[in-house]
Parts: C-alpha cells; structure tokens; sequence
C-alpha cells in the first residue's frame, strides 16, 4: 500500500506539473522573479475581509481587480454587522496601495478573461466555485479558491482534471494547515507517539446560534435594493432561481447560503473542509477517501429553503479499518484515540497525554518521522500560493488534496439526503456502490442551470 501510494503521489505530481493542457487551455501564467503576481478577488463578502489583507501584506502582489454582483451590502461577517461587496473590497485595496488604480467589475468574466491578471481568488459562495476555476485554468490563471471547493462530487473531479491539464499552481482555502496545534497532533499519532490509532472523532458545527440562515425568516421576497436585476441574476449563476424569482432571507442573506442545497453544503461540508482535512493530513488519506459512511442520523426535514441537517452524527470508515466518528455536538475540532492515550487538536488548543506533555516538535520530531508542511518563512497559506506560483512547485493544499477532503463530506451529505444509515463508496473509482448506489451517484452530479455549465 505504501509504495503505491508514493506512485500515485509522484505520477499525480508529475502530472500536475507537466502542463499537457489537453483540454485545451492557455499555458499557466509564469510572472519573472522581479514582476509582482497581478491578483483578481472574485467575491467580496466575508472571506474576503480574511484573505484580501494577506494578499495586501505579500509585497510580490498586486490586486488589479475586485469583482462582486453587490457593489455595497449590509450583513456580512459572522456577527452580520459588516458592509460588504466591490465597493468595500476596493476601498481596502486603494488604502493599502494609496492609490485608486484597483479596478471593479460586476461581471467575473472580466477578471477571468483579462490577460493582464495572473492569478484568481475565488472567494463566492459554494455553488460558483467550480465553474469559476475551470474557467480561469482554462486561461492559464493560477488560482486559490475558497472552501469548501466543490458544491459536490461532479464538480470536483472536473477540477482536478483541470488542474492536472493545466499545471496551473491551485491552492485550496484550508487555511488551518497553518495552525502549529494542527501539524503537532499530526506529527505525534501520525509517527506512533501515542500508539496504533484506530479512530479519531471529530467535531463539527450545528445550526451556530441561527446566524448562518437557522432563525431567520424563510418567507419568499422581492430581492432588496442592493441587488440590481442584473446582479442577482449573476449571484444565482447556476444556481436554480425560486418560484416569482424569491429572494428568501433565510438561505439569500450573506452567510445563510450554505443551508440550502442550490448554494452549499451546510455544516457537513462548511467546517468539514477543515476538520476532515486535517484528519486526511494526520492519517495519510490525502489522496483517497473513505470506503464507506455508517451510522447516519439527523434532524433532516422536509423544509425546503433551509434543506441540511443542523443536528447530525456518522461515522466514516476508511480502507484499512479507521474510523472517524463525525458530529455536530462532539467539541469543535478533531481528536485521535491512540492505544497510549488521546491528542486533540482544534485551532487553538493541543492536548496530548502527561507523558508527552514536554514533547516539544523542534526538539524531540526525529529526522526519520514524517514531517508536515510547513509554509516557508512563516507565510500564510496566501503567500504559500504565491510561493508555489514563484517556484513552480506543489503547495500546502492542492486542488487534489481539497477535493479528496471534501468529497468525503459530500459522501456524508448523500446518504443523508437519501435518509439512508449507510452507503459505500468507491474512492478510486470515485462512484458509490453497493445498495442504494445508482440513487446516490444519480445525486452527486451537481445541476447547473440558467446557461451556465462546465
């Protein structure tokens, strides 16, 4: 199993870099070591305000662009007291610049289609990821794109493929491979410090407190002033619009989206791009996925606006017997049962057993242990992009390794939306098999509407 998971390794990143291009595409943007990396945002909503200051601090880019269908919104950010959209986003990028020459477009083809533009920040909801990114490989742009990656299985094994053809540098928004308490606890189980680990459980979000959609107002509405006809056409994109054209607060508002399955993924696949990618970093699943979910249980209703689970439980079960026990009430973050005592890990906080409570990672890792990556000179995961797009070489989360991730959450909400205990899957094939099979691969072609497709 080992040697050939390093083969697949060394043929994907052959692969990825040899720029065959097959699908037609322009060559991957190569900018001289003394150009700065010209970067279009497409998004300005609350990510934005976390990813668009780091770019700002890297003084190899140059933001030229900012591209939103909301020129200025209220609502965003996790306390929903934010304005948000084009307007704003400019505005931060003219002061940090102290000039205006940053432009604004409502159209993201414009950022996609400018020959001028490196590289691409894709930072919209879900249901637009995709399309956006193979799009702008196709122009030979680099591109970091936000998670969760994909709206669903379909999605994302076309980007791959577009990643792989293009040779394009794609970094995935999984930013807490940066966190030390994240790479410590995968160093320790990962080189048999606390034993043979057999299971780990893993801890996700429910409904938040109703700020992200649960216990806001579900009834049908005229779309309000900050959408113009045109803009909430291009914010729906492929995305199916309601009956009369609704804007419903509940899943419409910024950050409600993701409750509702024409937009995004829910909990499941919101804070799953994180916790479950750090499990796949930890146990070397990076590249693969699970064989199987079991044990499903929800509060899955028949609402059709807010249309995931707030409560869930199930458990993913991998090739060689792991097994994660994922849950919205278990504490946020990922924990590793280990034959010589638990490490827990979440963004802020590493625990582990007394005897290894002095165990220090530059002092006592090894040179024979697997190390993790570490971004270079500290940066952030933004500036490891620009990294990888200035040396040409694999960065911390490629667009394989955020698939695999998510895919094992859109894996998850499947046989939830089915209302099923179980369901296989295939992750080499990636298909489901066994019972119930053609029913779940039927759902993990995601639908695209309104003229838009890959």
């Amino acid at each position: 199993m080992e040697f050939s998971r390093r083969a697949f390794l060394t043929s994907s990143v052959a692969l990825a870099f040899a720029g065959c291009r097959s699908f037609g595409g322009k060559a991957p943007r190569r900018p001289a070591p003394s150009d700065r990396v010209t970067l279009g945002v497409i998004g300005c909503g609350t990510q934005a305000f976390s990813n668009v200051p780091l770019f700002l601090q890297d003084p190899r880019v140059q933001i030229t662009v900012v591209c939103d269908p909301v020129l200025e919104a209220p609502g965003y950010s996790y306390d929903a007291k934010a304005v948000g959209g084009r307007k704003p986003i400019k505005q931060m990028v003219d002061a940090a610049y102290g000039n205006g020459s940053c432009r604004m477009t409502a159209d993201w083809r414009e950022v996609v289609h400018d020959p001028s533009v490196d590289a691409v920040a894709i930072i919209t909801p879900d249901h637009w990821h995709a399309i956006m990114a193979i799009a702008a490989m196709r122009e030979g742009k680099h591109v970091y794109c936000q998670k969760p990656m994909s709206l669903g299985l379909s999605e994302g094994i076309a980007m791959v493929k577009a990643a792989r053809e293009s040779g394009v540098v794609f970094q995935v928004g999984s930013q807490h491979r940066g966190d030390s308490t994240f790479r410590a606890a995968g160093e320790l189980v990962a080189n048999g410090y606390v034993g043979e680990v057999k299971s780990a459980e893993v801890g996700l979000l429910g409904a938040n407190g109703g700020q992200w959609g649960h216990g806001r107002d579900v009834t049908r509405k005229a779309r309000p002033a900050y959408f113009t006809k045109e803009g909430w056409d291009m914010w729906l994109g492929p995305s199916r619009h309601w009956e009369d054209d609704a804007f419903i607060p509940a899943i419409h508002e910024p950050m409600c989206w993701r409750w509702n399955s024409r937009t995004g993924g829910g909990m499941i696949t919101d804070w799953g791009a994180h916790w479950i990618d750090v499990l796949h970093w930890t146990m070397g699943f990076e590249r693969t996925g699970p064989v199987a979910v079991e044990n499903m249980t929800s509060n899955l209703g028949d609402d059709p606006c807010l249309d995931w689970a707030s409560e869930y439980s199930f458990d993913l079960v991998y090739a060689n017997g792991f097994r994660a026990h994922v849950s919205s009430t278990a504490r946020s973050g990922v924990a590793y049962h280990g034959e010589k005592g638990d490490v827990f890990a979440n963004s802020s906080k590493l625990e582990r057993p007394e005897f290894l409570r002095k165990w220090n990672e530059k002092r006592d890792l090894k040179p024979t242990d697997r190390h993790f990556y570490r971004a270079k000179d500290g940066h952030s995961h933004e500036s490891d992009f620009i990294d990888g797009i200035y040396e040409r070489r694999p960065i911390a989360t490629d667009c394989e390794i955020g698939h695999r991730s998510i895919s094992a959450c859109h894996v998850a909400n499947a046989c939830l939306r089915l209302g099923l205990k179980s369901l296989k899957w295939d992750p080499l094939a990636e298909r489901f098999v066994g019972p119930n099979a053609d029913a779940a691969n039927a759902l993990a072609v995601v639908p695209h509407f309104n003229g838009w497709k890959i």
